[in-house]
């Protein structure tokens, strides 16, 4: 496989900037519905199946350094910045103990949605500022799966690439809730890699529209979303994967969605400190203004950031830093299973 020019899907950048807005106004208080933050993460869990799966399809054992020194790039630094920030604001605020020191262990291997959540209802208090940071359970998820995917499609491709063992995958996942919508992205990818664009066709496109109405049907009315959720996310990316040229406004609301995730708390801080002299903390002009910090922190950083990280990689890119980043890649799951596994056992 050759790292050339790929499809771009410029619907994908707006459903990224949405997603994330509906996890911040969940987490700000705007939207009470509990269910929409999860279900947002699964759309970005089923476009991330669609996005890798299609790379890792067409790759080669070759390609895979620079498939992780790309992966790197794009989810390590934003996500070590993110955990930096909550790291120092913690520091000034929280005691630090030997549970805290645990907690951010978990995060900075890329485990914590294995051992971080579960204990989540008992011991926030001890977590760096009371459990902000929580939601980076769907970043070290989608860490695991570039991990594990790349096995599967590349390695042993011979039987990896079967997309009945995707279906498999992704029937055992659904059942168990266990991030079924990566792979029902891949299974997606696969079978389009296999049969062409059948997803465009007019039946087809008909069907995606009935499944996510039906999904959304029964989320309104009270169903489970982890049941229907899946079925929804799948449903629309297979909608919205249409080629296309990128929009300057698209491109940017999809480039500032992946700071805004993970750094949106940054804003009800800030505005409870505004607020709290007036007795106006957690009100809706709070809640407002903490939005507008959260869009204009995430714009910066993907400036600064982001953007330039995304612009330098290819010239910084060589084989062996590749190599290096696979190294530390499973390095580090590998550190926080046996870190966490030993503190749990």
């Amino acid at each position: 496989m050759t790292y050339g020019k790929r499809n771009y899907y410029p619907y994908f950048d707006y459903v990224r900037f949405l997603a994330a807005s509906i996890v911040m106004f969940g987490h700000d208080g705007l939207i009470h519905w509990g269910a929409s933050g999860k279900i947002s993460v699964d759309v970005f869990f089923a476009l991330s199946g669609w996005l890798i799966g299609g790379i890792l399809i067409k790759a080669d054992k070759n390609d895979l350094p620079k498939f992780y020194f790309n992966r790197a790039i794009r989810i390590w630094i934003p996500y070590l910045t993110a955990l930096l920030l909550i790291v120092i604001a913690s520091l000034l605020k929280d005691d630090i103990t030997h549970k805290w020191f645990e907690f951010v262990m978990y995060k900075l291997t890329f485990v914590y949605n294995i051992f971080g959540p579960p204990q989540l209802a008992d011991s926030s208090h001890l977590m760096p500022l009371d459990g902000t940071g929580n939601h980076f359970w769907s970043v070290n998820a989608e860490e695991q799966f570039y991990l594990l995917a790349p096995i599967l499609l590349v390695l042993a491709s011979k039987y990896g690439k079967s997309s009945i063992l995707w279906c498999a995958i992704a029937v055992v996942t659904w059942y168990y809730n266990l991030y079924s919508p990566l792979a029902l992205g891949v299974l997606a990818a696969l079978l389009v890699d296999k049969y062409g664009n059948f997803h465009r066709k007019p039946a087809f496109v008909i069907a995606w529209a009935i499944i996510a109405s039906i999904s959304f049907a029964g989320f309104i009315y009270g169903g489970d979303y982890r049941v229907f959720s899946p079925a929804f996310s799948i449903s629309l990316i297979l909608l919205i994967a249409i080629p296309g040229n990128p929009s300057a406004i698209g491109k940017f609301l999809g480039g500032i969605s992946y700071p805004l995730y993970l750094n949106h708390w940054i804003g009800v801080f800030a505005a409870n400190i505004l607020f709290e002299p007036f007795g106006l903390r957690g009100s809706t002009s709070s809640i407002l203004v903490a939005i507008i910090i959260a869009y204009i922190i995430a714009s910066i950083l993907y400036q600064f950031i982001d953007k330039p990280c995304l612009t330098m990689r290819e010239r910084m890119f060589t084989s062996q830093r590749g190599k290096t980043m696979i190294y530390i890649a499973y390095g580090s799951i590998i550190t926080g299973l046996i870190f966490g596994y030993q503190l749990t056992s």
